[in-house]
């Protein structure tokens, strides 16, 4: 298993202990479908890619938040890992990403990003979410060249009610050296809110792939 993934998770949660005395695990409702929600919980997945899960964990201190994450995709051969901090005041997250893909035999690989979020309420019950980041990507036995990265990458959210939700997130990949990067890419959610703490939706890409996903707060 690549060690990337693991380490960045590894700091998240050791830079942790030095917060709890001063934090407020966030045990306030939240809309577990927004993408900057703030919370502890998990995930579990299942498609055509195969199985998957997640777990985060989440706290509050005053207008911040701090969130790690960890997610398995395709049967256990792709991992993810997430670092975010958002203000509620202002509306914008600084994040830092990695993950890695061993799903195709022999190849094995790997990125790493660090990137801002910011909502823009657009009406009562529609709003985008803007994001831009900035990396690498590479191959662990350097079957590609690595490359420097930035993707621009938007959700645009729409609650039908208070139960049922659609979300649109594309994203356009660009290489600056190495590979010649110039991807697109987009997926489509429809959720449903089982209660507060509970949610379910189906999730399809520009890549074929077809989710059906099971989030839920602690």
């Amino acid at each position: 298993m690549n060690k990337l993934p693991m380490l960045l998770l590894g700091a998240t949660f050791a830079a942790s202990p030095c917060m709890v005395l001063a934090e407020e695990i966030a045990k306030q409702q939240v809309d577990i479908s927004d993408p900057m929600a703030v919370y502890t919980g998990g995930a579990i997945t299942g498609g055509n890619e195969g199985l998957g899960g997640a777990f985060q964990f989440g706290m509050h201190k005053g207008d911040w938040g701090l969130l790690g994450k960890i997610e398995a995709k395709k049967n256990l051969d792709a991992f993810r890992t997430r670092l975010f901090t958002p203000n509620k005041n202002t509306g914008t997250g600084v994040f830092i990403d990695a993950g890695t893909d061993s799903s195709i035999d022999g190849i094995t690989s790997n990125y790493a990003t660090v990137g801002v979020l910011q909502v823009v309420p657009l009406a009562k019950n529609l709003r985008l979410y803007a994001g831009l980041t900035y990396g690498k990507s590479w191959e662990k036995n350097d079957y590609f060249q690595e490359t420097k990265i930035a993707i621009a990458q938007t959700y645009l959210k729409y609650d039908i009610n208070k139960d049922f939700y659609i979300m649109l997130n594309p994203q356009y990949t660009y290489g600056f050296d190495g590979e010649e990067t110039r991807n697109f890419f987009m997926e489509f959610n429809f959720g449903y809110h089982i209660d507060a703490t509970q949610l379910v939706y189906l999730e399809t890409s520009t890549e074929n792939a077809v989710v059906l996903n099971y989030k839920f707060k602690i």
